[in-house]
């Protein structure tokens, strides 16, 4: 498998409402092609910076799906005009897994799963935080991945979710990026 790591920088102020124009109208129609695995807004490091997980079979898979969606008239013509002028900068890395727990395998499974746009009125994120780590991590991951293209070509981990992310000792000097999930984040 490869998976997917991509960081958009907004310009400040553009988080929230990129995140609610995704949740509320772009979900579905990106869900239905592309295999969403996390989906996060950083609270610490590069602010107004969002990260997003998607997991593929292969790169034949990933070229596929981005087809498909790129098919989706709402998506082009619609979401796309209105949240990428909200966009500063983009970044991607391709990973390979090195580790996974029970928690990402489960999810794993889930990814082709299609999302709703978010109700009205119900939250936007998730009630607890995660954190990733660039570098080497040696503690529990929820997720550590390899670089395979991309920069920087730093090892990535991805921690598990608490209230307080910041309360795990990071050994070695590893400084975590601190994210707030959305709450249709799998992971």
């Amino acid at each position: 498998m490869i998976h997917e790591w991509r960081s958009y920088r907004l310009k400040p102020g553009a988080a929230i409402p990129y995140l609610e124009l995704l949740a509320d109208h772009g979900l579905p129609f990106v869900s239905r092609h592309l295999p969403l695995m996390g989906y996060w807004l950083a609270e610490t490091g590069p602010l107004n910076t969002i990260h997003h997980l998607w997991s593929y079979t292969d790169w034949a898979e990933r070229e596929a799906c981005r087809a498909a969606l790129a098919k989706e008239d709402e998506w082009v013509k619609e979401f796309i005009p209105r949240a990428f002028p909200l966009v500063e900068e983009q970044q991607n890395r391709m990973l390979r897994l090195s580790s996974g727990s029970g928690l990402f395998e489960k999810m794993l499974v889930k990814r082709r799963e299609p999302m709703p746009a978010r109700e009205a009125g119900s939250p936007l994120f998730a009630g607890e935080f995660a954190a990733i780590v660039n570098g080497e991590f040696d503690g529990e991951t929820v997720a550590a991945f390899q670089p395979l293209s991309g920069d920087p070509s730093l090892p990535l981990a991805l921690l598990s979710r608490s209230p307080d992310p910041l309360a795990v000792e990071y050994a070695g000097g590893s400084c975590p990026t601190v994210l707030r999930p959305l709450v249709f984040s799998r992971l």
